[in-house]
């Protein structure tokens, strides 16, 4: 149960430090249209790679949590029946 704990809290900091870095440095990218051309200073890709950083993140932690909330269920159901 630790280790879920441990995962979910490192997924959160990930998902923490990617929007921020995101947020702090690359908030005037905006996505372009199949007419437009994309910007040629990597910003739009970097910003892509930092949003797929926080999605991955946030689905971890979601699994882990869902696993640690799982084994507490269980943990709870074995100390109620003898």
């Amino acid at each position: 149960m630790r280790s879920a704990i441990k995962l979910c809290v490192m997924s959160f900091t990930v998902f923490a430090v990617a929007l921020a870095a995101r947020r702090i440095f690359l908030w005037d990218v905006m996505p372009v249209s199949w007419d437009q051309e994309p910007p040629r200073t990597g910003a739009l890709e970097a910003a892509f790679l930092l949003l797929s950083i926080e999605n991955i993140a946030a689905a971890v932690a979601i699994i882990a949590l869902a696993f640690a909330g799982g084994l507490l269920i269980r943990r709870w159901r074995r100390s109620l029946i003898p």
